[in-house]
């Protein structure tokens, strides 16, 4: 029987209707539902678990393919999706099946019956219940939304944990305070577990995941004091304690991404058995893939418009943090004017966002295609009347990308502010 993706989303759709809220921070929920699965999520074989504010996602492809690279079999839990929500789930290497992926749906909505559930808590369970199914060596987990009371990481005893950047994101649900945010996240850490903490911008979220390890008896094995990774020269350098790696930079990915490559590594250094220097000397890194995330288009529809003479770049960036990282970035480019195109959801600061970002010639907002919480493009445009940029309105990409193209024919254009962009644009014009 072949599954079709309007079928998937038929009943994805009934779970939306489930709980009046998107996010509703519990455990009790998934727990039940666990529970009647016969908690599957018990039995995972060396999980590793990931929490940041950005990067997760960058970091868990580089250790994934580190992984692969030792003939290591994964499965990943990831969120968000671009285009559709198979993209979520990863068994033995593979994207779900949309035949695993409806059977399990229709399994767990029989099970849930007339209870309460998020929607994304009855993901997290299709993702578990599919994962007993199946062996992998090892299974990623993202954390979605902070850790203590996340549904796909909040009850989950994990071999090893993953803790990238923490800055100011989902306040609404954490705190707009960074130490509690980051008292949140460090819920991933476990009592006699290794923490791989990478580089933190705030030293009081570093304080509080050294202070909570140290209080659940963690071991900890942090950037900055016991691994580092800096570029000299055209090239990386990552050293820890017992182990020193040159290689050259990167060619595609956004220089930020040193840092979540520096992370994969330190935490690949503390699995068994897992040989890091044969990847970095054939410069592996280089082709893994990473869509949305500094990702230079090639090739596509809108560079068609251009003649391939703008330089494009699709990133998912939506929160301060990951606009600073972005401007570093960008900051190590050859010059050229810089043109945005911004679309973000409502429950986002777009000020904050751009007030990051130096150098910019012109902003062009635009709806989110199908995306209901988005800024509408002339609100948009009306919160940032107040920067010193020419600053319009457009009606669509495609729209904005030709304005661009007229005006400043040579530019560099980043298309940014939501992963629901970046997924509507690589579905739209790849």
């Amino acid at each position: 029987m072949s599954i079709s993706d309007q079928q998937i989303k038929k009943i994805l759709d009934e779970f939306m209707s489930l709980h009046p809220k998107k996010i509703d921070m519990s455990l009790d929920r998934i727990r039940s539902i666990l529970d009647k699965l016969g908690s599957p999520h018990r039995s995972i074989n060396n999980c590793i678990a990931f929490v940041a504010t950005n990067s997760k996602f960058s970091v868990l492809r580089f250790l994934q393919e580190i992984l692969r690279y030792n003939n290591k079999s994964t499965s990943a839990h990831i969120s968000p999706h671009l285009i559709k929500y198979n993209e979520r789930f990863e068994l033995q290497d593979n994207q779900v099946s949309n035949e695993k992926f409806y059977e399990s749906l229709k399994k767990i909505r029989r099970l849930i019956g007339s209870d309460n559930i998020t929607f994304f808590e009855a993901l997290s369970a299709c993702f578990f219940d599919m994962l007993s199914s199946v062996e992998s060596d090892y299974t990623l987990i993202e954390a979605g939304l902070g850790a203590r009371l996340d549904c796909s990481v909040g009850d989950i005893d994990p071999l090893i944990s993953v803790i990238g950047p923490i800055s100011y994101d989902h306040m609404d649900f954490l705190s707009d305070k960074i130490e509690l945010i980051a008292y949140e996240k460090s819920a991933i850490i476990k009592r006699n577990k290794f923490a791989i903490i990478g580089y933190q911008p705030y030293p009081e979220a570093l304080q509080i995941l050294l202070d909570q390890a140290e209080f659940r008896e963690a071991k900890t094995f942090t950037y900055g004091i016991d691994w580092i990774i800096q570029e000299r020269n055209n090239y990386y350098i990552y050293t820890d304690e017992t182990k020193s790696f040159e290689f050259p930079r990167f060619k595609k990915h956004g220089g930020f991404q040193m840092y979540n490559l520096g992370l994969a590594i330190a935490s690949a250094s503390k699995l068994k058995d897992i040989k890091i220097d044969d990847f970095l000397k054939k410069e592996k890194y280089q082709d893994v893939i990473i869509p949305g995330r500094f990702q230079k288009l090639e090739n596509t529809k809108l560079n068609e418009i251009s003649n391939n003479k703008l330089e494009i770049i699709l990133d998912g960036g939506h929160n301060p943090g990951a606009s600073v990282a972005l401007n570093e970035t960008i900051k190590k480019m050859p010059k050229k004017d810089l043109c945005i195109v911004l679309g973000m959801q409502r429950q986002k600061d777009p000020i904050a966002f751009i007030n990051n970002i130096e150098n910019i010639s012109c902003i062009k907002t635009v709806n989110i295609p199908e995306e209901e919480n988005s800024y509408d493009a002339n609100v948009l445009k009306k919160k940032l009347l107040g920067f010193n940029y020419n600053v319009k309105n457009s009606t669509s990409v495609e729209s904005a990308i030709s304005d661009i193209n007229d005006e400043y024919p040579e530019a560099r254009v980043l298309i940014v502010g939501s992963l629901y962009l970046a997924g509507k644009v690589i579905e739209l014009f790849s």
